[in-house]
């Protein structure tokens, strides 16, 4: 029993020392395990293994100061190492600020410099695409059409222009300029009205106007090709082309569209005269139709007066022998035979005489006047017509699409331009033919007046 409780004892403090050294101690070699068999035992083996850890520490603290000495040692070695290489290198680091200076100094140099070169690219391509959409619209490109390719790849570049091709933009600019002065003959394909292409020989004036056999050309930017105008200007224009370009060197008159096509271009909009009728439609063709059977009866009316005015003149000459080809001598024959005596007889005779060629003269002349009244009333009523087809065009269509109320508001116009045209000369002409009727028609009274004095002066001295 006691056995027992030393036992538990010892494993006590054994498991209370955790970390202490064993109770085993080996000496030059292993040696049998010394049984523990009393507490003074068990004392004084842990005493013995006190005594050894703290032998231990005390070799443990001694090699630590050893080496908290050597450390201390080297880290005042590496100061003064450090002191000697900083000393040693003071004179490298004022070349190397003085380094970092230059080097920040030529950054801003060269942040100057790329900031200038890319003002020069940004304006460079900047002019190089208006001066690209120029040359598009100019008509020397269709002599020089390469330059354009050229012009393109200059102004879509991407990089920092290069000195040549700064010099090729010159080029081309002092190229424009200089052709943009001449006047010259080139080879080119021209585009017939038939829409077939052939090659020609064309007379260029400048960027302004182009010709071919006499016919004027229109330069179409898009594709570079020079078209015959579908509806060319007056044969007076063309002849003077014609004559010009056979005559190279002779100071002669030529047309040039000072727009550069745009004026030669709206003669291709500009209506003919049969599209202008065609726009007045049935209103403006009856305009028509009334206008020149007005005219064409007061021409007749007038060449008729014209006749009768002629040979009453001549019958005025030769009172004595009245004729039948004029009124007045008609006139003065219904009254042979009759006594002179007979005042009353013989008025009667002229005033019928007169009544009968009356109608003669003032044949038509009510008829020019009812046409020259009713035109302007037509053309009113082609305005109404026309005014309401464009707004029949508008509750359908609205008023998005100008062309589709152009048809409307040019016959509502048309109409009333063919009514004033046609109203106008018949109003002049009515006027000049009642003119002559009635002036043909006092002359025929005045006549009668004087037969009637001279058969009163008979009567007179008669008596």
């Amino acid at each position: 029993m006691k056995r027992v409780v030393l036992r538990v004892l010892a494993a006590t403090l054994l498991w209370a020392g955790l970390g202490s050294p064993a109770l085993v101690v080996a000496q030059g070699g292993a040696q049998p395990e010394q049984q523990i068999t009393n507490l003074n035992e068990l004392l004084e083996s842990v005493r013995d293994a006190q005594r050894q850890q703290q032998a231990r520490n005390a070799e443990r603290e001694q090699r630590f100061m050893r080496d908290k000495q050597q450390q201390q040692e080297l880290l005042t070695q590496s100061r003064r190492e450090f002191e000697r290489s900083k000393n040693e290198n003071q004179p490298l680091l004022a070349v190397t600020e003085a380094n970092a200076q230059e080097i920040e100094r030529l950054k801003a140099q060269l942040s100057a410099e790329v900031q200038e070169m890319g003002d020069l690219a940004s304006t460079f391509r900047e002019f190089a695409g208006d001066f690209s959409a120029v040359l598009q619209d100019s008509m020397i490109s269709a002599q020089l059409p390469e330059r354009r390719s050229q012009l393109e790849e200059l102004a879509s570049a991407t990089t920092h222009p290069t000195i040549d091709e700064i010099q090729s933009l010159w080029l081309l600019l002092q190229e424009e300029m200089t052709e943009a002065a001449r006047i010259t003959e080139f080879d080119a394909p021209v585009v017939q009205v038939d829409g077939s292409a052939s090659p020609g020989r064309v007379l260029r004036i400048g960027p302004f106007s182009a010709f071919n056999a006499g016919d004027f050309l229109r330069f179409v930017p898009e594709t570079g090709e020079l078209l015959v105008l579908s509806r060319q200007p007056a044969a007076r224009y063309r002849d003077a082309a014609r004559t010009f370009a056979e005559q190279p060197g002779v100071v002669a008159p030529i047309t040039v569209d000072p727009s550069r096509g745009s004026l030669l271009g709206m003669l291709s909009y500009t209506p003919s005269l049969r599209e202008r009728i065609d726009q007045g439609g049935m209103i403006g063709l009856i305009i028509i139709a009334l206008g020149t059977l007005g005219l064409a009866m007061a021409c007749w009316r007038g060449i008729y007066l014209g006749m009768v005015y002629f040979r009453i003149r001549s019958q005025l000459q030769q009172v004595q022998t009245p004729k039948d080809s004029n009124p007045l001598g008609r006139v003065l024959k219904s009254v042979e035979g009759i006594n002179p005596q007979d005042e009353e007889l013989l008025q009667l005779k002229l005033d019928e005489a007169v009544l009968a060629e009356m109608p003669a003269l003032e044949r038509g002349n009510g008829v020019i006047k009812l046409l020259a009244a009713t035109s302007p009333l037509l053309g009113l009523l082609g305005t109404v017509t026309g005014m309401i087809l464009t707004f029949q065009a508008i509750s359908l269509f609205g008023t998005g699409d100008p062309k589709l109320m152009a048809g409307g508001i040019s016959q509502a116009l048309v109409t009333t331009v063919l009514g004033l045209v046609v109203a106008i000369p018949l109003l002049f002409s009515h006027s000049i033919i009642a003119y002559l009727s009635r002036s043909m028609i006092q002359r025929l009274d005045e006549q009668c007046a004087g037969v009637l004095a001279r058969s009163a002066e008979q009567q007179e001295r008669a008596r």
